[in-house]
């Protein structure tokens, strides 16, 4: 009954843990400001989720760029699409997407503005200090056909370890 009651006190509807299904029940925005309408939680196939605490920021500009040169080789071994969570407006994502030059239609960036996605996954925590609100931790989940199979995540926010893109292509 107390875990029930944290759970709903911390907002956590389905916390991503390897064997769980995603099931957040929350929408993201890719390219309307307006309008969610991308579900993680309806995912076919081998994907990759990256959540990332926020765009734009040193640590997280360092470490998508290697998701997108290794692309073609998650690709090759499976995997549908690389999601990129950010708990950021989409215009500012969109920006760092560009920033980047991602232009791979399987790299998606995804605006988690509101942050209802990171705190139903479980995976937020207090950035206040630095980033102004609640941001998402630094994690990677391979997915397949909506279940989590790999659940990486570091120990700090400004680590690159277990979450760098060849770490995790060693894993797919």
């Amino acid at each position: 009954m107390a875990a029930t009651a944290a759970a709903i006190i911390k907002g956590a509807v389905n916390p991503l843990k390897q064997g769980s299904k995603v099931a957040t029940g929350v929408q993201l925005k890719e390219t309307n400001p307006t309008e969610a309408n991308v579900s993680l939680d309806s995912l076919t196939g081998k994907n990759i989720i990256l959540g990332v605490p926020g765009a734009f920021t040193p640590p997280c500009s360092s470490q998508v760029p290697g998701y997108l040169q290794h692309a073609d080789q998650f690709l090759a071994k499976g995997v549908k699409g690389i999601y990129i969570v950010a708990v950021n407006d989409l215009f500012t994502v969109q920006a760092w997407k560009e920033k980047l030059g991602a232009s791979n239609p399987a790299i998606h960036f995804l605006a988690d503005d509101t942050g209802a996605f990171t705190r139903s996954a479980g995976l937020d925590f207090d950035a206040s200090g630095l980033l102004g609100n609640q941001r998402s931790q630094r994690y990677v989940a391979i997915v397949e056909d909506g279940v989590v199979k790999h659940l990486a995540k570091e120990d700090e926010a400004p680590n690159v370890t277990v979450t760098a893109a060849d770490k995790v292509l060693a894993q797919v």
